[in-house]
């Protein structure tokens, strides 16, 4: 550079600019640097040392916003220099992947893209950097109209997934001409997935993108849905029943005051479907965005075996071992109700779970809890099938008495307790399902089949410890049709449960199995609308409406409006709280029952 050329430069960097009116005090100062090349800069520092240039390239490119004409200038000569672009020009680097390209012409963004497919292939130092720029782009900057990634048709969603569609583009070509780069791809959308408080719209935005991958990744889609499934659970554990339920219906007497005094405002249609509580919105919409993407890949691609199979596996690895979850699991069953072979080898991948001495206690007395409750929730899962599983069951149970001869010397809870969770799992199914299963002469006769007296009168006792709203509905259904008498047995049980209460007021019965049926009422708004055509809710057996040991609550809850029939055992007047328990056993008729939140699938 010649003595003249410095002069100049310099002069042109100190030189303040008058402002138009003339008055000789300038607003700001302003600098100006004579256009660089990026080439010449980089190979200035190689070879003479000189930062000079260098340093004025990376304050030019802090400061301005080029327009795309010349933005696209930039990035071509990026390119010419991407040889020289050495670990130590990381600071250069970074700046150039920094700058915004997404809303700009088409040109300007292809001179992005070949600069950064440029950079992987020669300096594949910079490949982490460069993928955690991108993926960062899959939360948007702000929340988008309409509630959402897909919310609405306006002009801002339909540019925001235009902009998505280049993104996925680049990461596309990148993966075609670095197949080993998605392992980063997979590395950094973990670690840059949304903290599960922060707003729905970065959150489901992001959720968007990774299922996108799936499209021209499929090969990674087991991966990409691990990804999906560990936050759904992050969400789904951090917002539970009781939060979601405290925040929906903070106050049932103040509502009824307001309904009589006509006081408060009429929702309008789309805050009736927003949840109250910031998380519970959250996992409602990211539900959404799942089930849509199945229903996708199932009836519109084609792909719902496969789909399937990596659904399956993902809720043996994350859902499966978790311990009450309350939503996560509604996708296993959404997307069983698109074929009935799906359901079928769910229920019959659980029963293996059961049958298998290597699983844990606990993964084995949760599958039945998830048998059980598909059986009775799952209106695609026909009578027959019902009705096979349940005699299977009872076989495992029959054998299990027979084997057990010699372990009578200890009845306690822990020695046999897969034998008390499949025992419950029985019963609860037969009173649930009472309506189907005693229809005809033919369903009564099966039920005669399963030998339940044999059950309930063998040594092991095992309406000791099943949940009372459990027992009382199963001993109802089978005095009814002579199946097996139960009530003597729940009366001695009983007695023996209050005498240990009473002998310390803080201590709950002894012998109490902690059982977890998964599909209790699902109680997000806009999901659950999906859910409610396959799902069955409780509806009461006509003997017990005659007998009056089932009657519709008054105390109705909104999320209970799935169904015209009320979800309920035993109704509310015949229920009163033990004053001193701490642990919320009701006391109902001398025994005792467990309030909805902790019995599993018939609510008090």
């Amino acid at each position: 550079m010649s003595a003249a050329t410095e002069k100049r430069r310099v002069s042109s960097i100190l030189k303040s600019q008058s402002p138009p009116n003339g008055n000789g005090t300038p607003s700001r100062n302003k600098v100006r640097f004579v256009e660089l090349s990026i080439e010449s800069a980089l190979q200035e520092v190689l070879d003479h040392n000189r930062l000079t240039g260098y340093e004025e390239l990376l304050e030019k490119l802090r400061e301005d916003d080029p327009v795309d004409d010349k933005f696209k200038e930039i990035f071509l000569q990026a390119k010419q220099a991407v040889p020289l672009m050495k670990p130590h020009f990381g600071k250069l680097v970074e700046q150039l992947l920094s700058l915004r390209w997404l809303n700009r012409s088409l040109e300007a963004q292809e001179a992005y893209k070949q600069f950064v497919l440029e950079l992987s292939i020669v300096q594949k130092n910079y490949c982490t950097m460069t993928i955690a720029k991108l993926v960062k782009l899959f939360i948007p900057d702000k929340a988008l109209p309409g509630g959402g990634v897909g919310g609405s048709s306006s002009t801002a969603i339909e540019d925001h997934q235009r902009q998505m569609g280049s993104l996925h583009d680049l990461i596309m070509r990148l993966k075609n001409v670095i197949p080993m780069i998605f392992d980063v791809v997979l590395t950094q959308l973990r670690k840059s997935f949304p903290y599960y408080k922060r707003p729905s719209s970065e959150v489901v935005g992001y959720l968007y993108n990774v299922l996108r991958m799936t499209e021209y990744a499929s090969i990674y889609c087991d991966e990409l849905l691990d990804i999906v499934f560990y936050h759904l659970l992050q969400l789904d554990v951090n917002v539970p029943r009781s939060v979601i339920e405290e925040a929906e219906y903070p106050d049932e007497e103040m509502m009824f005051e307001m309904t009589e005094t006509g006081g408060g405002e009429e929702p309008n249609a789309e805050d009736s479907d927003t949840m109250k509580h910031p998380v519970a919105e959250t996992l409602d919409q990211y539900m959404e965005i799942v089930f849509n993407y199945i229903e996708q890949t199932v009836k519109v691609d084609g792909q719902g075996d496969r789909l399937f199979k990596i659904i399956l596996n993902q809720f043996e690895t994350h859902i499966l071992p978790t311990h009450n979850t309350d939503h996560a699991q509604f996708v296993m069953f959404y997307i069983c109700s698109f074929k009935l072979t799906y359901a079928e080898h769910f229920i019959s991948s659980l029963w293996k779970n059961v049958n298998n001495l290597n699983k844990s206690p606990a993964v084995r007395q949760t599958s039945v809890g998830y048998i059980a409750s598909m059986l009775a929730r799952a209106k695609f899962v026909p009578l027959n099938y019902l009705k096979s599983m349940l005699l299977e069951m009872s076989h495992w149970v029959h054998n299990y008495i027979q084997r057990s001869d010699s372990m009578l010397h200890n009845q306690s809870l822990k020695a046999h307790l897969l034998f008390y969770s499949v025992c419950q799992a029985i019963f609860y199914v037969v009173a649930f399902r009472a309506n189907h299963l005693t229809a005809s002469s033919k369903n009564l006769a099966f039920l005669q089949s399963l030998q339940l007296s044999s059950i309930v009168t063998c040594q092991l006792n095992p309406l000791r410890v099943c949940l009372p709203t459990v027992a009382t509905a199963f001993a109802g259904i089978t005095r009814a049709y002579q199946l097996a008498y139960c009530h003597t047995i729940l009366e001695r049980n009983a007695r023996r449960k209050l005498a240990t209460v009473y002998k310390n007021s803080t201590q709950l019965p002894e012998d109490c199995l902690d059982t977890f049926f998964p599909f209790d009422p699902y109680m997000l708004l806009k999901s659950g609308k999906r859910i409610e055509p396959f799902y069955l809710q409780y509806q009461a057996h006509e003997i017990d409406e005659e007998s009056g040991e089932t009657s519709i609550s008054r105390g109705r809850k909104r999320y209970e409006s799935i169904s015209e029939d009320v979800d309920d055992f035993i109704p509310e007047s015949k229920r009163h709280k033990h004053p001193n328990n701490g642990h919320g056993v009701d006391v109902v008729g001398g025994e005792f029952s467990f309030s909805y939140g902790v019995s599993p699938g018939f609510h008090s």
